[in-house]
């Protein structure tokens, strides 16, 4: 073993799991490479893109390139590392940890302990590459492997906090257009396509230099066949060494078809020696190879030799590490490969391969491989057993579509006998919303519990992954039900368990509007979270909160609490990043309130994709209603109605009707203000009847408490002139809410309640009632629950305002006038000039002398009462009512009521 290459022996110490992250080393060009200086130099343009994508079909040469663009860098004196993308890369989590161990890599070339905890969090890869210094160059090659809408998102932040002097290098066979676009770095690119890739006939030339008797013409011929296509020539070439019948019949196809694709496979495998056809085969079972997998499947005494021998001989060897240590077939050859083994090898002896292949990926530390290659050899048993003692880890990491692929391979005789694969299983299956195979799981897992009349602790864990379904279901009454029955049944009082069911239980409170209840369960699952560092369920912990302080009405506190929360998610991130996609969804929700329109988009551009993934019914909907409504206030009105459709689509594809009523909902709104009536009755009558006035005893949450109930109907029936229906309809709905405390919503009933009022020809009326709701957003911190109704709300407000200018000095500031003059400047409008004020004058000893009389009045006269209902109250006559009106008035130097109520509400006579 001492004697050989460098190759082996830094196979000894690559990372965990064989993950393809390596440090560069000048790696000489394989002797069958063309030196793609005509490529290299379009990577090499200064100033330093932040980001290359080289994309083009399998064997385009794609790594090929990317490599020798690393011995480039390597060799001027920059760090550079190699991340390769395999199918265990898909989870975002993983893929974030691939980053940063290629960044640690950098800082502390292969020193790593395999024991310590695993950075994934972006702070942690900036961190990483800011210790690193210096140029650095990090590539990302086979991306497309793992690409997803989710892995995209993590990308898309990753590129965007790339530090100066870091350049990060995407080889994939495709980059969708809109995951460019999501990165946002404008010019900061450089892309690299199929066309870009393909041999110029230069380049063809000196690719078939060696063949001596082949004519310039014949070249030429080869390469107009093969479009410059790398992998179909060096098909040509190696039936060109064959014999003279390969290169008659290469020489004589016509065009660059399958067959001759598959012509050129069989005719380079065929022209092999024995020995090395067997070697070809029995190497394909592994997607990557090493000199000791080599030699532990019987094909080589030494491994490093014969892998050496087969990229000398061109057979379409490629490296996924920087130094040679792990190696892999090029897809189009593999695939090849493996359909001769299934037609050539014995299915038992098929079996015994991915066996060995399975010992030895568990005995050197690469269980997720083991599991795989456990699998294809039938040995489930063992298969399960490596996937029970890694599968906390993966819950962990939220590793969930990796959970359910091996799920989905076991069989289910197999998976039901391990209660923790099974509970793992329902997570993954709840959250990414595969909701038949859950339930099909729950209920044979449920028989055999009973069947083996298991104990109450094991049953309490069973409902607990219960909960995950019911959440993902958006079914919250039962999910408080069961939560309260999974707590009884537990043993232990603490741990991840016991805190999910605080969570589910207090989701079902804040539906209720029961939200100091639910923010005392939430103190005692926050400690049980901690203890257990489960940050998913942290994450969830929090939003909830978050929810309960926005119903009361308390903007501001929530979203200071969910930045901290954010902040703090990302920093202690261990494999787990879509734990900060649901507090993400919430702060979006509550920068929007707050009008900060840019920092709402950017946690909607780097989290809606991880959101929508794996989140409640209730945070998707919050982030892509609030994406829409952005779009639409920004004019981008298809935007806008592609993200409501998309909320449309998950509600039908998951059976989730929450998501239609509030995407329905909104589609009203949004045709309500382009004056499209007529759309927004359609959708509006397709309303179930409950969501059109809600019953006392309807749940309601973040997303739909200020829109979908009521709210949306009340907006359409002032825009058509039923304005006196309107108010009837808010004004009954505000009832409601006034008795359950829901403070958010109170205050956007009151402001549609001012504009029914004010359309009605009542100004007195609307502008009480747009005062009421100033000092709920003066307190809370509301922005565009009052902006979002556009110019009617507008000219009350400049209305309101001239009513405010009027009062006479006050010592302090006035919260509401405040607030009234902030929401004038944040819509972009200057504050009516303000006439004189009043002299001053004692108002406190002017308010303290009111009689009883008159205090009462002033009481009522809060209530929005006509003077003939004020006479009744006070059992006089309206003259009187009239007389004591005005002495209020005289004494207070005021004119009118709405400044009566301001300062009767300023000096506390009313709530």
């Amino acid at each position: 073993m001492s004697g050989r290459p460098r190759e082996m022996r830094a196979q000894r110490v690559t990372a965990r799991r064989g993950r393809a992250v390596e440090v560069a080393a000048a790696v000489p060009a394989a002797n069958t490479e063309v030196h793609r200086r005509r490529l290299l130099d379009q990577l090499a343009v200064a100033p330093r893109p932040r980001l290359v994508v080289v994309q083009g079909p399998a064997g385009y040469g794609k790594s090929v390139l990317l490599r020798q663009y690393c011995d480039l860098r390597a060799a001027a004196g920059d760090k550079v590392a190699w991340v390769r993308m395999d199918a265990h890369s898909a989870d975002p989590a993983e893929f974030l940890s691939l980053l940063c161990e290629a960044a640690d890599s950098l800082v502390r070339p292969r020193q790593r302990d395999p024991d310590a905890p695993r950075r994934s969090s972006i702070q942690d890869f900036v961190r990483l590459l800011r210790r690193a210094g210096g140029p650095v160059l990090i590539v990302v090659d086979n991306f497309e492997v793992a690409a997803s809408n989710e892995i995209g998102g993590v990308l898309a932040q990753a590129v965007r906090a790339l530090p100066a002097g870091v350049q990060l290098c995407i080889g994939t066979r495709a980059l969708p257009r809109s995951m460019l676009a999501r990165m946002q770095i404008g010019d900061g690119v450089v892309s690299l396509g199929g066309d870009d890739l393909c041999f110029r006939v230069a380049e063809t030339m000196a690719f078939f230099a060696e063949f001596r008797d082949l004519q310039p013409e014949e070249i030429a011929e080869i390469h107009e066949r093969t479009n410059g296509w790398p992998a179909a020539l060096q098909g040509f070439r190696l039936c060109l060494r064959r014999d003279r019948r390969s290169r008659v019949e290469a020489l004589a196809s016509k065009g660059m078809t399958p067959e001759l694709i598959e012509f050129l496979a069989a005719e380079s495998f065929g022209g092999l020696d024995a020995g090395m056809r067997e070697r070809l085969l029995l190497l394909a079972v592994p997607d990557k190879l090493c000199a000791g997998l080599v030699e532990h499947l019987g094909a080589a005494a030494d491994g490093s030799e014969c892998l050496a021998e087969i990229e000398r001989a061109g057979l379409f060897l490629s490296r996924t590490d920087l130094d040679g240590t792990w190696v892999r077939f090029h897809n189009l050859f593999r695939r090849f490969l493996l359909s001769r083994m299934n037609c050539d090898i014995a299915p038992e002896e098929r079996r015994r391969r991915h066996r060995v292949t399975a010992e030895w990926y568990a005995a050197n530390g690469h269980g997720e491989a083991a599991i795989q290659h456990a699998l294809h050899a039938g040995e489930h048993a063992t298969a399960a057993a490596l996937l029970l003692a890694q599968i906390d880890t993966l819950v962990a990491h939220e590793r969930l579509g990796l959970i359910e692929r091996y799920a989905d391979q076991l069989p289910i005789d197999v998976l039901i006998e391990h209660d923790a694969l099974v509970n793992a299983a329902v997570i993954a299956y709840a959250f990414r919303r595969a909701f038949d195979k859950a339930e099909a799981l729950i209920s044979q897992h449920r028989r055999r519990l009973a069947t083996s009349k298991a104990g109450s602790h094991a049953v309490g864990a069973h409902n607990v992954s219960r909960l995950f379904v019911l959440a993902a279901q958006d079914r919250i009454d039962e999910l408080g039900a069961t939560a309260i029955e999974c707590a009884e049944q537990l043993d232990e009082r603490r741990g991840f368990r016991y805190a999910v069911t605080f969570n589910a239980r207090a989701m079902l409170l804040v539906g209720q509007a029961a939200y100091d209840e639910a923010r005392g369960l939430l103190l005692q699952a926050r400690p049980l979270h901690d203890e257990d560092g489960n940050l998913f369920g942290q994450a969830y912990q929090e939003a909830i909160y978050s929810m309960s302080l926005s119903g009361q009405g308390r903007i501001d506190d929530a979203v200071r609490g969910l930045a901290a929360a954010l902040k703090r998610t990302e920093e202690r991130s261990v494999g787990s990043i879509g734990a900060g996609s649901v507090i993400a969804a919430y702060l979006a929700c509550g920068r929007y309130e707050q009008n900060r329109i840019d920092d709402a988009q950017a946690l909607i551009r780097d989290y809606a994709q991880l959101a929508e993934q794996q989140t409640i019914v209730d945070a998707v909907a919050g982030m892509l209603l609030t994406a829409a409504r952005i779009a639409h206030l920004q004019q981008r009105r298809a935007e806008a109605e592609e993200l409501i459709e998309r909320v449309l689509y998950l509600g039908y594809r998951y059976s989730l009707g929450r998501l239609t009523i509030y995407a329905r909902a909104e589609l009203a709104r949004q045709a309500t203000f382009d004056g499209e009536h007529d759309a927004a009755a359609k959708w509006l009558h397709e309303l179930p009847a409950m969501w059109t006035d809600a019953p006392a005893d309807q749940l309601l949450f973040h997303a739909g408490e200020t829109e979908a109930c009521t709210i949306s109907w009340g907006r359409h029936l002032i825009a058509i002139g039923q304005h006196g229906p309107a108010a009837r309809l808010l004004g009954s709905e505000l009832r409601r809410a006034r008795h359950h405390h829901r403070r958010r919503r109170e205050l956007k009933l009151l402001v549609m309640l001012a504009l029914a009022q004010q359309a009605g020809g009542d100004g007195g009326l609307a502008r009480r009632s747009l005062l009421e709701a100033l000092e709920i957003g003066a307190a809370g911190g509301f922005v565009r629950s009052f902006l979002d109704e556009r110019q009617a709300v507008l000219v009350l407000l400049k209305a309101l305002y001239g009513g405010f200018a009027q009062l006479p000095n006050l010592e302090g500031p006035d919260a509401a006038v405040e607030h009234l003059q902030r929401l004038l400047t944040e819509a972009g409008e200057q504050a009516p000039s303000a006439p004189s004020r009043g002299a001053d004058v004692d108002l406190a000893s002017v308010m303290a002398s009111l009689s009883e009389k008159e205090r009462r009045l002033l009481q009522f006269l809060a209530r929005g009462l006509s003077n003939k209902d004020l006479a009744d109250r006070l059992s006089v006559s309206t003259n009187t009512v009239k007389w004591h009106l005005r002495n209020i008035f005289e004494k207070l130097q005021i004119k009118n009521r709405v400044q009566a109520i301001a300062l009767a509400r300023r000096f506390g006579i009313i709530d």
